[in-house]
């Protein structure tokens, strides 16, 4: 359980933050939360599949993730696929300590901006910046720009090509890993 807590402290580096730093999650950011925590605080059409990042605190002020805000690799990994979201991109990377399980357990970082050169197959490194927080305000949305960060156990294995949303938010063919808990 000590992953998670080291990428929040990366991200924050790799945005300047310093290390006063406290991220805060509100219920509907939270993986399996039917909540949202954006527009009119409704309900969503199905479970979170994933945790969002986007608010922290200095001091006693709070605070959200800038658009472009960059977003570095959680892990060494070897990026699967590239697919698009409802709000920008998502990258599916399989990462060091992971990469033994059978069935896959992949890391799906999305609604980004991706660097350009990442392609699949590219290796990346520990901390790399893999892209930034995509400008939700080019797609009219009332979310704020954030990273939402899923862990996904495939269940079968998988063309690295079908390793989209379509799948993600399939229930019968993966199983969610709560990132907070890795």
């Amino acid at each position: 359980m000590e992953r998670f807590p080291r990428y929040l402290t990366a991200l924050a580096r790799a945005n300047a933050l310093g290390d006063k730093v406290s991220w805060l999650f509100y219920p509907g950011m939270l993986q399996e939360s039917q909540d949202k925590w954006w527009d009119d605080f409704g309900r969503r059409p199905a479970a979170h599949e994933g945790i969002d990042i986007c608010y922290f605190r200095q001091g006693k002020n709070q605070f959200s993730l800038a658009k472009n805000a960059q977003i570095p690799a959680m892990d060494k990994g070897l990026i699967l696929n590239r697919c698009e979201d409802f709000l920008g991109e998502s990258l599916v990377i399989t990462h060091e300590g992971f990469d033994h399980f059978s069935p896959k357990v992949v890391f799906v970082y999305s609604h980004l901006a991706i660097e350009k050169d990442l392609t699949p197959g590219c290796l990346v490194e520990k901390g790399q910046i893999i892209a930034r927080v995509f400008d939700t305000s080019r797609k009219r949305s009332r979310l704020l720009p954030h990273l939402h960060l899923s862990c996904i156990e495939l269940m079968e294995k998988t063309p690295l090509d079908a390793l989209n949303w379509n799948l993600f938010s399939d229930r019968k063919k993966i199983n969610l890993i709560n990132p907070v808990f890795i």
